[in-house]
């Protein structure tokens, strides 16, 4: 390990986690206008405005829920290393671990950021990288910033064998499409809340009687004394009315919107979206969810591919055991139901000579096992009596057809009894 951990140190000139002045997001009311104004900067390579107000945006649980099933079918899945079709035990170590899980995951993030850089970094021979915030990049010089509105103090990204280096410097990221209508829901939800403060509540007028001289100071008193409960005292010839109550058809223009945001921001992130809102049929259930698999497989392959091209080089040239293996994600078989496996299991069962063991489907129905089966002895037979009774059954058999063809022949001569002759 000491060995290891002498060639992963050599020849590096600086750790970035230790010289940049990060700082948190700035939080701050977003607007259409603005979102434009960050992604106009971000395409000019200054990226700090534009990533603080995505990172603002994802307070939103759709969004944020959206982004974390794509991330968990990846983090969920089983990866392996390979050589020669043998998994090579030290790097499925290294493979669970947290900071690989935070690798891959960065490493989907590319899609939805659009950029993502990581410094590989060992301490005490353990693997940990860092991160590199998204807001001290410039994509126009290709450099970290060591503040994030610098603009001369600076190291390249590019060609560094310790950075790994994800992403198109004119790609924002999936997040950029979904922007808009996070903003319009943010704003559509605000306007929903004072909806319901204002017609939420019914709305209440008194009519005062106007010969009494003191009708109108009394129902203004009766209204501030009245606060948030429901009671007021008055005069008799006084009148109370309520309005506001037919203010439905306003609610539901509301719930549409915000409802056709939240399609726009799921289809954005997964491509559909009966697999996380209710669907309406099971079969568009089922065509949906193929949608999401052939999503989630696009995933794999690119995670695969970037661990491949990126991450194993790196770790080859630090002593790691990889030299001609390769990262795989296990085959993921059809999901099946309880009684399809056992369906299957049944058939194989009878069709096989060797069958399926019993434990199968005690362990995978998670059924108890009992004492065993317990079979009553048949009495024996007596050899005579069954020969008897075989026998006594063949005479019942020939005495009915004689008896048929009799009857057969009887019928037949009185049908020509009465013949002319």
């Amino acid at each position: 390990m000491a060995k290891k951990k002498k060639t992963t140190t050599q020849n590096k000139a600086i750790n970035l986690s230790q010289v940049l002045v990060v700082q948190p997001p700035k939080a701050s009311s977003v607007a259409v206008e603005k979102w434009r104004s960050a992604m106009n900067a971000a395409y000019r390579g200054r990226r700090a405005t534009y990533y603080d107000l995505i990172e603002e945006l994802l307070s939103d649980l759709i969004l944020s829920d959206a982004i974390g099933k794509r991330i968990r079918a990846i983090t969920n899945s089983e990866i392996l290393f390979q050589k020669d079709k043998k998994e090579v035990e030290p790097m499925m170590e290294f493979i669970d671990t947290p900071e690989f899980e935070e690798v891959i995951t960065e490493f989907m993030f590319t899609k939805f950021y659009g950029k993502t850089v990581i410094e590989l970094n060992w301490v005490d021979g353990k693997f940990k990288p860092f991160i590199i915030p998204r807001q001290h990049l410039d994509t126009h010089r290709k450099v970290i910033l060591k503040n994030r509105f610098d603009t001369e103090t600076g190291w390249s990204y590019e060609n560094d064998d310790w950075i790994i280096n994800l992403g198109k410097d004119n790609d924002l990221g999936l997040f950029n499409k979904t922007a808009p209508f996070v903003i319009f829901k943010r704003n559509g939800g605000s306007d929903f809340a004072q909806f319901c403060e204002i017609f939420g509540i019914p709305q209440m007028v008194g009519l005062y009687d106007p010969d009494d001289d003191n009708g109108r100071e009394e129902m203004e008193t009766a209204f501030k004394n009245r606060g948030s409960g429901g009671s007021m005292t008055m005069s008799k010839n006084a009148d109370v009315k309520v309005i506001g109550q037919g203010a439905t058809g306003n609610v539901d223009v509301h719930e549409r919107f915000l409802k056709w945001c939240d399609e726009q921001i799921i289809i954005g992130v997964n491509s559909q979206t009966m697999t996380t809102k209710d669907g309406s049929s099971l079969a568009q259930a089922k065509v949906h969810g193929e949608t999401e698999d052939d999503l989630n497989q696009a995933d794999r392959r690119y995670i695969q591919r970037i661990l491949n091209t990126e991450l194993l080089p790196r770790l080859e040239k630090r002593g790691y055991p990889v030299t001609g293996g390769k990262f795989v994600f296990a085959e993921k078989g059809e999901k099946l139901t309880k009684e399809k496996q056992l369906d299957i299991a049944l058939k194989v069962d009878k069709i096989t000579e060797s069958g399926v063991h019993e434990d199968y489907f005690f362990e995978n129905f998670n059924l108890p096992k009992g004492k065993g089966k317990t079979t009553e002895e048949e009495p024996p037979i007596n050899s005579k009596k069954k020969k008897k009774d075989q026998e006594d059954e063949e005479e019942e058999t020939q005495k009915r057809v004689t008896t048929k063809k009799l009857a057969f022949y009887d019928k037949f001569l009185d049908f020509f009894a009465n013949a002319p002759r």
